[in-house]
């Protein structure tokens, strides 16, 4: 090869090591972004977290569900009213910490979509269309006959998903 042959060789050694720049870039750029991310992430709850959050869920829902078996058979009242509204309240700023687990055991129905759409505007869970009325006569207004029903699966997830983490938490006890 001659000299000519040499140095063109070696321009186009020096173009596509250049040219890789910008692709290595960005491979460092995505490596480090992926590794902060990684180190601010936060942490998923043990399985004695997620069942004592899925006890303290369990009493909140008995008491709304109590609530709304009683307006239903006697007529919603000042009283029942305001539990309701506490509970309501309650899991609307707690049902999320508890919803990834539960829903792996929920069996779902399209009129629970379907109830919280004409209650809350959204499509939502069998869970959700139990506290998804702005008040217990709006709950009653749109009941669609479900009620009992919901609560019966509802309640059947909350049963599969707590034997399942008292299962974990006996495992983690072992380990």
């Amino acid at each position: 090869m001659n000299i000519q042959g040499r140095v063109i060789y070696r321009r186009i050694g020096i173009i596509r090591r250049v040219s890789r720049v910008p692709i290595k870039l960005k491979l460092v750029w995505r490596d480090w972004v992926e590794a902060r991310e990684v180190a601010t992430a936060t942490t998923v709850p043990t399985a004695r977290e997620r069942q004592d959050s899925l006890i303290e869920f369990y009493s909140h829902y008995e008491d709304l569900v109590e609530v709304l078996c009683d307006a239903a058979n006697y007529a919603p009242t000042a009283a029942l009213e305001t539990r309701y509204m506490k509970q309501r309240d309650w899991m609307q700023a707690n049902y999320d910490h508890v919803r990834p687990f539960a829903l792996a055991y929920l069996r779902f129905d399209v009129n629970d979509a379907s109830q919280t759409m004409e209650l809350e505007g959204s499509y939502g869970d069998a869970f959700e269309a139990l506290f998804a009325a702005p008040s217990l006569d709006a709950f009653l207004g749109a009941d669609d006959g479900n009620m009992i029903c919901r609560i019966n699966r509802t309640r059947e997830a909350l049963n599969l998903c707590g034997e399942h983490l008292r299962q974990l938490v006996a495992i983690e006890k072992c380990a």
